[in-house]
């Protein structure tokens, strides 16, 4: 069997506490990551963060600089994909923790069960100070319940069929660079912008309820 290799794409900006234990959790998996591929927006505050951390750069673990102008949430992401050679490029946020050390292990195989699969995401899960909306909006949009997705469930879900995260996200690389990657000059959606050109290409995304990570955001509403 064909070895597996995964990259690790991760768009930082302001790197703190959190981003380090990101980088624990993972270096924890079951599924080794083959190389981390940093996005990092502004060098100053990367500069800082090793300064204030004393963080030794592992071989595996190389950082592109880009500036707060030049950023773009489709475009960077992009950028970074294209820097792998790996087989499989896993999207992660820089505040997305691994709830467990089976992440990884289980976007694979959400990804490489079927050969028409293009995309598998995974679940994000609140914490104990996450709020009654952010509660209610991920027990929705992630269920319990695994799931794949396809042309045909176009009818019944209509664009929740599109739906997925770049918080947590697998793409086989070789089916991203054939459908041309994300969409450049973009503030948010890329992953779903994604999801629909494979879609209706022909290929399937998966939802895996296990690929489990602790993401949410405590917003005000007013």
């Amino acid at each position: 069997m064909k070895e597996i290799t995964v990259d690790v794409i991760i768009p930082v900006y302001r790197p703190g506490e959190r981003f380090g234990e990101l980088l624990k959790r993972l270096d924890a998996q079951t599924q080794p990551v083959n190389r981390y591929i940093i996005m990092n927006t502004e060098q100053a505050y990367w500069d800082r963060w090793l300064s204030e951390t004393g963080y030794s750069l592992p071989e595996n673990l190389s950082v592109f600089h880009v500036t707060r102008e030049t950023f773009d949430h489709g475009a960077t992401r992009d950028a970074g994909i294209r820097q792998s050679d790996a087989g499989i490029c896993v999207c992660m946020t820089d505040d997305a923790l691994p709830a467990d050390q089976y992440l990884l292990e289980n976007l694979v195989r959400g990804l490489t069960e079927k050969e028409s699969t293009a995309v598998a995401y995974g679940r994000q899960l609140p914490d104990r100070d996450c709020g009654i909306i952010e509660r209610y909006t991920r027990a929705f949009n992630y269920p319990e319940e695994s799931r794949v997705k396809t042309k045909a469930d176009l009818a019944a879900m209509g664009i929740k069929t599109y739906f997925c995260s770049n918080v947590c996200c697998a793409y086989d690389r070789k089916i991203f660079e054939k459908q041309g990657g994300f969409i450049r000059h973009t503030i948010f959606n890329e992953d779903m912008i994604y999801a629909a050109g494979v879609i209706q290409a022909g290929y399937a995304i998966v939802y895996d309820a296990d690929a489990k990570v602790i993401h949410y955001h405590n917003l005000s509403h007013i």
